[in-house]
């Protein structure tokens, strides 16, 4: 509600007009009463800072200091308090653009999982750096699974079982010969290379 005071007497209308005082602008109103509480139905714009002073917990949808550190209603919105403060949290984060690691390691347990091509200098599995007697250097430190397998289908070209093994993938008919290609017939127990 605006309150039009053009044309009336001071007198009449004191309870509505404002004064600041003068060492640390507290505003008051004509009575003396100091305001602390403003509702604005329109944007607030300021020159220098907006400077909130420290107050309890306040919930609901409000903006406030907790002993310096800013508060969303019961979030704490900066680093380090129970807000946000480890990308952790976030339970589905999403970049908006290439991550550089800045020369940093990731590290942790669990999945890395990539819907897409890969590229690296060297790739070292099962430790934690890369001795770099190979560009790709396969060692883990306990195997329960094949160590490696190429498939084609459902077909089983090449294997490497925890053991050290290489077993190429047998073929009960010969199939058509594929020039430097290497293959086993498990019907003769034979190896064949095509020529």
């Amino acid at each position: 509600m605006a309150y039009d005071i053009t044309s009336t007497n001071v007198s009449d209308t004191f309870k509505h007009l404002l004064q600041v005082r003068a060492d640390d602008k507290t505003v008051y109103d004509a009575l003396g009463n100091k305001l602390d509480q403003f509702r604005l139905s329109g944007s607030f714009t300021t020159s220098k800072f907006f400077e909130l002073e420290n107050s309890d917990s306040v919930t609901g949808n409000k903006l406030h200091s907790r002993n310096g550190t800013l508060y969303w209603g019961g979030t704490n919105l900066e680093t380090g308090g129970s807000g946000l403060s480890a990308l952790s949290e976030d339970t589905t984060p999403q970049l908006g653009g290439d991550l550089d690691i800045n020369s940093k390691d990731t590290t942790g347990t669990g999945n890395f999982l990539v819907n897409g091509s890969g590229s690296f200098t060297a790739m070292n599995i099962g430790a934690t750096s890369n001795t770099f007697d190979a560009f790709f250097h396969l060692s883990p430190s306990t195997v329960d699974k094949d160590l490696f397998l190429i498939k084609s289908g459902s077909f089983e070209s090449l294997k490497v079982s925890d053991t050290g093994v290489v077993n190429f993938g047998g073929f009960t008919t010969q199939p058509a010969t594929v020039e430097g290609g290497l293959y086993y017939n498990t019907t003769e127990n034979e190896f064949y290379l095509g020529l």
